[in-house]
Formats: structure tokens, sequence, C-alpha cells
């Protein structure tokens, strides 16, 4: 089985705003946050989503450590359509919006963003991207720099856990979650949590 690291990026300059595809930058101190969880750690790959927030990170740490850094769309946010890059205090006022958002939180199979995406497309996306990683060496270790909703997505596909009842994990900026994976037969996933560090 491989064993994955996979961080949330850090803070960005964007604060306050709904960001699924809305490639906001790292700040300063998001960049330190996630320095800190990957000192004295160590990897045989890197992966990343390409939006800035976590891809910038990542090519810091494999310019830094002299690895591969694999850019992977399949561990980009969730696409929250019309509501993406919005002021969530600005969603939150309109009854209708606020209403719709409950029921994507509540309920992902049931729910879609407007023109965006529903959890369930995006756990198909981490669904592939995890079964690439499991593929490798039983001793590899992978560090993976995306974003809160592909890091629940992983939880739930690897430990058969409902996506539902992950918003009880708190994934804050820089969170790191270690994530031990592997293929049962006929090639379902498996996987088992290692370890949970809070920024």
């Amino acid at each position: 089985m491989a064993l994955i690291d996979l961080i949330r990026h850090g803070a960005t300059e964007s604060a306050g705003l709904l960001l699924g595809r809305t490639d906001a930058a790292i700040s300063d101190d998001g960049m330190r946050q996630v320095a800190q969880q990957v000192q004295g750690r160590s990897w045989d790959l890197i992966v990343a989503s390409p939006l800035a927030r976590a891809r910038v990170p990542a090519e810091r740490i494999a310019q830094e450590r002299d690895l591969a850094l694999s850019i992977d769309p399949d561990w980009a946010e969730l696409d929250f359509g019309d509501w993406d890059g919005r002021p969530v205090t600005e969603l939150s006022a309109d009854p209708e919006i606020a209403q719709a958002m409950d029921g994507l939180y509540r309920a992902p199979a049931e729910w879609t963003t407007p023109n965006g995406e529903n959890w369930l497309s995006l756990q198909e996306r981490i669904k592939r991207a995890l079964s690439r990683l499991a593929q490798h060496d039983t001793e590899t270790r992978a560090l993976v720099i995306t974003h809160a909703g592909p890091i629940r997505s992983a939880v739930a596909i690897a430990c058969d856990i409902p996506f539902e009842k992950l918003w009880a994990l708190r994934v804050s900026f820089a969170t790191r979650l270690t994530l031990r994976i592997g293929t049962q037969q006929g090639g379902r996933l498996w996987g088992e949590i290692v370890e949970v560090v809070q920024p």
C-alpha cells in the first residue's frame, strides 16, 4: 500500500470568498503554514492540484527537494459554478442560495451547484486519482497538495465513510492527513487514516 500525505493548501489572499475553481493566490502566511507541515518529512513523489494555491507551494517543495512534480486536475477543488469566488457572507444572506448551499452539504448526492459540479462528480475524480497512486510500489510515499473537498473525498472513498459525515472532520488551511491506501481483490480501494495534524 502507498502512504499519502494529503495537505490542504495554506491561507490565500482571498479571505472570505467561496473558493472552488477560482484561482486565488496563496498568501505568504499560507506558504509558511505548508512549509511547517512538510518539515522533517520525505516523499518519493509530489502531486498537486493545478490551482495556484496548491500548485505554487508544491512547485517550491519539489524544487527544494529535487523531486518530480505531477500536476493532476483530478485533485482540483469542487467547481462551485455561479457561487465560485463570491463572498460567503453574500451567498448566505440570500435565502434561496442559503437553502441550496445547505442541501449541497447535507445531501451531496441530490444537489449540484448552479452551473457547477456536485460532490459525486468530485468523488469520481478523486477515486481516479487515488487509484493511480495505489498502483505505486508498496513503499511509495506521496505528497498531495490539494483542497478540503478532495481530502474529504479521499477519506470517504478509501475508508468507506459516507461523504456527508465528513463535515465532522475539520480540514483547516494546511491540515495534513496521512492516508495509507491499497487495492483489494477486484481493484476496490482500501485505506486507513494514519494521522491528522492541524496547523
